[in-house]
């Protein structure tokens, strides 16, 4: 039996259909398209940072790891890049002590203020990939920068980490404190992140982020030789007040004749 031939008005409504769905799946395309190219340049971006955003995750089949990410809080700093780490504070140079608990369960209360020392406050995770280099790195007694006294490590309350992962991190040298209120007095974006502190003028000299232990010395000698630079200048505007010019004799005496 033939068959029986479609009506033309028929065949027009299809055709239209059929390009109307294609339009659409194209355009779809082009969406998705885009949405995975804008999220692959965020990742390198953090990357390029060395900052991780959540908790790293292991293949258990091939050990590759990898890394969940979350949304970082809007009303946070954006991140700093590690070029930038230890330079002048520009905004509030308040100094908090730190409250918490050590991953072992017990009460930890560090002083920052009053002490005739610089500490320097690392911020790390358990899970995060980048500061994993920075646990080895105190595990193995890695010494400290020449201006830095001491270190304390600072993680998340109990609620937000695992103690038992900090347990088998946790180096013996330094003191490590959890506590998610610290985070937020110094306004922490991610981790790892570095607040330098000066104990006697209760001053903040410096923060950031860097990605490896090394970095991070040679970074806070870099600050170290701004700040007494600084320091010259200044010296030398007062002298100059003073009437006193760069190399004048009265600077430099020498002893009386005998």
């Amino acid at each position: 039996m033939a068959s029986r031939l479609m009506d033309p008005r028929t065949t027009a409504i299809v055709t239209v259909i059929v390009a109307c769905l294609t339009i659409v799946v194209i355009l779809l395309t082009v969406i998705v398209l885009g949405l995975l190219r804008s999220h692959g340049e965020m990742l390198r971006a953090f990357n390029e940072l060395g900052v991780t955003f959540g908790n790293d995750t292991t293949d258990a089949h091939s050990g590759a790891r990898g890394t969940t990410t979350t949304i970082p809080d809007p009303q946070r700093k954006s991140v700093p890049h590690a070029k930038d780490l230890v330079v002048a504070r520009a905004g509030d140079n308040t100094v908090f002590d730190i409250s918490g608990t050590t991953p072992k369960g017990g009460a930890l209360a560090v002083g920052l203020t009053g002490r005739n020392e610089r500490t320097l406050l690392c911020f790390l995770t358990s899970g995060c990939a980048t500061c994993r280099n920075f646990w080895d790195a105190f595990a193995n007694d890695a010494a400290l920068p020449r201006s830095v006294d001491r270190l304390v490590i600072v993680t998340k309350s109990n609620d937000e980490e695992s103690p038992a992962a900090l347990n088998n991190l946790a180096p013996r040298d330094h003191a490590v404190v959890m506590s998610s209120q610290a985070w937020d007095d110094y306004g922490v974006p991610a981790s790892p992140y570095f607040v330098l502190v000066d104990g006697a003028t209760g001053s903040i000299d410096g923060e950031g982020a860097a990605t490896t232990w090394t970095q991070v010395g040679s970074l806070l000698s870099r600050a170290e030789a701004d700040v007494e630079a600084e320091n010259e200048r200044r010296i030398d505007s007062e002298l100059r007040k003073a009437g006193i010019q760069p190399n004048d004799p009265t600077l430099y005496p020498t002893d009386a004749e005998s």
